[in-house]
């Protein structure tokens, strides 16, 4: 999901108010609970971008979802950008804040795509070798049947795929061109 500018600024203030409060740790547990959350749920997402519900009805069905479960300042913050209308923002805040986050902590984050869930050993070793330049890697998992076996990594602008449907891709083509200069 694209963050729009307006999304980047709620985020930054979000951000500097966190670490001036000593609660950066949870506010972006908070904010990754909430970005899950709406991603998880169409409903949600469709109501908090509907113009026919009411601004405090979407803010109290925020807090009936979230109270008990996020800090304060999160649940204040959520009640600010719905008094301000920019409530159907908040899952592309929540991920703007997420990579604010991870740019001052230094962490990179690696989508890695398998055919099937790796095992805790596997996610080890490939965070192991992928911060070999010296930053902290953070996987988030996506499974993709159709890769048959192997793994597709994305690291920023970097695409490794070592992935059996992309050896056999590769092997076909190799196959056509020897073909064809027969």
């Amino acid at each position: 999901m694209k963050s729009t500018k307006a999304a980047g600024r709620y985020a930054k203030s979000l951000l500097s108010l966190a670490q001036e409060k000593g609660v950066l740790e949870e506010v972006k547990a908070d904010m990754a609970l909430m970005a899950s959350t709406i991603e998880a749920s169409h409903k949600l997402a469709l109501m908090l971008r509907s113009p026919i519900i009411r601004p405090k009805d979407k803010q109290r069905v925020l807090n009936s979802i979230f109270a008990g479960k996020c800090h304060e300042l999160s649940l204040q913050f959520v009640d600010l950008i719905t008094a301000k209308g920019r409530e159907s923002l908040l899952a592309q805040i929540a991920s703007a804040f997420l990579q604010l986050y991870r740019e001052i902590k230094g962490i990179v984050m690696a989508e890695v795509s398998t055919a099937s869930a790796m095992t805790e050993d596997q996610k080890a070793a490939l965070k192991s070798a992928l911060s070999a330049a010296g930053k902290h890697i953070e996987i988030k998992e996506k499974i993709v049947p159709g890769l048959i076996g192997g793994l597709r990594v994305v690291v920023g602008d970097k695409l490794i795929d070592a992935s059996i449907k992309r050896k056999l891709m590769d092997l076909r083509a190799n196959v056509s061109n020897n073909n064809l200069s027969a």
